[in-house]
This record gives C-alpha cells, structure tokens and sequence, in this order.
C-alpha cells in the first residue's frame, strides 16, 4: 500500500519535472493510498477512477503527464490499472502478457516486460548498462520482438508464454538461441556491422547473467 511517505526518489523526480508542486506531489501519494485501498478490496481500476471527484481525476491527469482529460469509460482495465501506480514504472501490469504496457490511452513497449521477475530486469541492466541510450532502445524493441512477435492490426505473429515458462531457466535458454540464430541470419545478409556487434555482445553478456542467476 502507498502512503505519502513512500513515494519512490524516482517517483518524486517525476514528478518535480512534470510541474507539480509539494503540497501536490503529497496530494498525490495520498490518492494512490485511497485507490490501492480501494483495490485491495477488489475494486476495479475503472469503478476507483469514477469514485473520484473532479479535482482528484485532474491531480491525476498532472501527475500521469496526460494532455487531456482522462475519459474512464474508454479505458481498458490495465490503463485505468496503470494510472494508479508509482510514476517510476515499479507496480505497472500487463494482463494479457502481450509485452505492451497500457497507461491511461498509451500504449508502451518495455523490454524486459513487466511480467518478468526482478532478477531478469536485473540481469539486463547488467548486460546493458555500457550501452548508448539509442542501442538500448533499439535492443529492448528487437528483444520484444523476439518474445511477442510483432503486432499487425492488433494482432501479434507470436504466442507469448505465460511468464513463468518464458523467464525459468529453460525459457531463457530458449529465448537466447533464438536471438543468436536471428543474429545469425542478419550477420549472413548484412555482415558484422555496428548493431550485429552489439548484438552478439549483449547476448553474451546475458547468457552470463542467466548462469548466474541458475547458480544462485
């Protein structure tokens, strides 16, 4: 449950930088307190939004950065949700594990997803953290892809497994396979240009953060 002294250093940060003032950011951790409690007693993300008045559903609209007024009835289930967590991204959901993060109307892509336990988001900033912000991003789309497959009208080319057969040892195994054999036909077209070399170094890097996670 959040309370309005547990609002996380980069939670706080997020906030300053989208304008909100002290009493505001207090404000604020005090509404997720009332609407974690609210669904702790299985409330919906959607029945706690329309219980809040017009002046909470504005605080909120600041704090989530949304240009426009929230409209609860066109959200779905996991962005009404994900409205109601921490602005440092920790306590997001993705109930239909296709890899997309809905907040409010956005629709995001997060690699490692949410769905995944906190030693595989560990392990890949370990194997990523020397990496430019531009090959991060572009390694954290091309990792997604290759677990959920890419989206063609709502549709996706894969079937997810449930996260706990895609992140146990014998899933990560898998995962890290398939990554070098698509390195593989990309190096055969392309050669080993910049992007193929970082690849190959991220995955061994993970493969190395995966052994140690199976030997803890």
């Amino acid at each position: 449950m959040l309370s309005a002294t547990t609002l996380s250093a980069k939670s706080f940060q997020t906030l300053q930088n989208r304008g909100l003032s002290e009493q505001q950011m207090n404000d604020f951790s005090i509404l997720l307190d009332k609407a974690n409690e609210q669904l702790d007693k299985q409330s919906s993300a959607k029945q706690v939004m329309e219980n809040m008045s017009a002046a909470e559903l504005n605080l909120l609209q600041k704090a989530t950065s949304l240009a426009n007024p929230i409209s609860i009835q066109s959200l779905s289930n996991e962005g009404a949700r994900n409205l109601l967590a921490q602005p440092d991204g920790k306590g997001l959901v993705d109930n239909n594990n296709d890899g997309i993060v809905e907040i409010g109307a956005s629709r995001t892509i997060r690699f490692p997803p949410v769905n995944a336990p906190a030693s595989v988001h560990k392990a890949w900033e370990q194997a990523s953290e020397n990496m430019s912000e531009g090959d991060k991003l572009t390694l954290q789309l091309h990792m997604h892809h290759l677990v959920y497959g890419i989206q063609i009208d709502g549709l996706s080319t894969k079937q997810a497994l449930p996260p706990e057969e895609q992140w146990s040892k014998s899933g990560r195994q898998e995962l890290l396979e398939y990554a070098r054999s698509a390195l593989e036909f990309s190096v055969s077209r392309e050669g080993w240009n910049h992007m193929n070399s970082v690849k190959r170094d991220l995955f061994n890097r993970l493969e190395e953060m995966f052994a140690n996670m199976n030997a803890a």
